[in-house]
């Protein structure tokens, strides 16, 4: 008897250590351990644990006898990431429809949850969770934060109803042409009006609210200029040289060694009869806050971009002076002279107001919101074949 029970366990034993080794070598075969899985390195917050670590931090999450096998570094992120994974099962759940940011515009994070207040867009689930990719109907990538090589974006296969979105409010003088970004986006998010989601830097809307514009700010300056991006090859460095010899212009930026503050932007702007609203590069409808800005703050922008006719097709014609309708610097600076002597003619440039309001657009967030209501809405297949030729040909 003392012999078989030696035996049986002897032979328990054998099984045990089988076990045991069947189960390390399938543990090390797909956990693959390393100090990256033992301890989650600093990352920014809107990453959660990081590209290395993330997946093992939800893991974790999922599995709650699991907590333990994590470093102390994911646990500050743990109620964050259980909220956003939380949100996101809801999401799928209710049928909102998916859109994964892959990256942060120029590092910039902005609240995920105010597309309805925002822009009255519903059924729109926005997340920064990149384990989210396989449940995702759409994804987010801006131009200037993809690497020229392609190696901050997705390894997994892209599954079949996924949409990739190309997102850039740069002109094409001042984005990177690559090679490598033909066939691989479904759907363009930017400023031009033939893109799939058009986002400009601002507009013109009719003033349905029956709220009247107030009164035209006082104006205690005749010409405004702010510019940080000075470039003596820009076309508007080389009309402002020729155009201050021909009238007083008040500057600020960094160029004149003049920073204002956000602060004290409206304050200055508004104070102007004229700003020079020069855009740094000539595209078709580049057309940025330099334009805006100074219709919504009650100044009457003198632009340097597009031709009219481009302008005319998103503001008022009668709402901005445009360099081209004068033959020179120097006709235009008489121009001004002229309305600055005469109140009648200068208020003529405000009637658009008795109408419409100017707004601003929303920095990355109003292009993920519109993104994925664009998703939401249309389910036929689209690919960008050659995003080169359309963008920068």
């Amino acid at each position: 008897m003392e012999s078989q029970n030696s035996s049986r366990s002897c032979k328990n034993l054998f099984i045990a250590v089988v076990l045991m080794t069947c189960f390390s070598a399938m543990f090390y075969m797909y956990y693959e351990p390393s100090v990256n899985w033992l301890k989650c390195p600093a990352v920014p917050k809107h990453d959660v644990c990081g590209d290395v670590c993330g997946n093992i931090c939800i893991n974790a999450l999922k599995r709650p006898n699991q907590i333990q096998i994590v470093n102390n570094t994911c646990m500050v992120n743990f109620t964050s990431l259980r909220h956003q994974l939380t949100q996101t099962e809801a999401a799928s759940s209710q049928g909102d429809t998916v859109l994964l940011i892959w990256m942060w515009p120029f590092g910039q994070q902005f609240d995920l949850g105010i597309c309805s207040s925002m822009f009255d867009i519903h059924g729109c689930h926005l997340t920064v969770d990149k384990s989210q990719f396989n449940r995702a109907q759409g994804l987010l990538f801006h131009h200037r934060d993809i690497n020229g090589d392609l190696s901050n974006m997705p390894k997994l296969p892209r599954p079949p109803f996924q949409k990739w979105v190309w997102m850039n409010m740069e002109s094409p003088s001042n984005s990177p042409q690559r090679s490598n970004l033909n066939n691989l986006f479904n759907l363009t998010a930017n400023y031009r009006q033939d893109s799939d989601i058009m986002v400009p830097y601002g507009r013109i809307s009719e003033n349905t609210g029956g709220k009247k514009h107030d009164e035209i700010p006082r104006k205690n300056k005749l010409v405004c200029w702010i510019v940080s991006n000075w470039n003596w090859n820009h076309k508007r460095s080389r009309y402002y040289a020729e155009l201050k010899e021909h009238i007083s212009i008040e500057t600020y930026g960094n160029h004149f060694n003049k920073r204002i503050s956000n602060q004290d932007y409206s304050d200055v702007v508004s104070s102007c009869k004229f700003y020079l609203s020069f855009e740094n590069s000539i595209h078709k409808d580049y057309i940025t806050e330099k334009l805006y800005n100074p219709l919504s703050l009650g100044t009457v922008p003198v632009v340097l971009g597009p031709p009219r006719k481009n302008y005319e097709e998103l503001i008022p014609g009668s709402a901005f002076i445009h360099v081209d309708d004068f033959n020179s610097p120097k006709e235009l600076a008489e121009h001004l002279k002229l309305l600055d002597q005469n109140d009648d003619l200068y208020r003529q440039y405000f009637t658009w107001r008795e109408h419409f309001v100017s707004s601003a657009g929303v920095f990355g967030l109003e292009h993920a919101c519109r993104a994925c209501d664009h998703i939401r809405r249309n389910k036929n297949y689209r690919v960008v074949n050659d995003l080169n030729s359309w963008y920068w040909g």
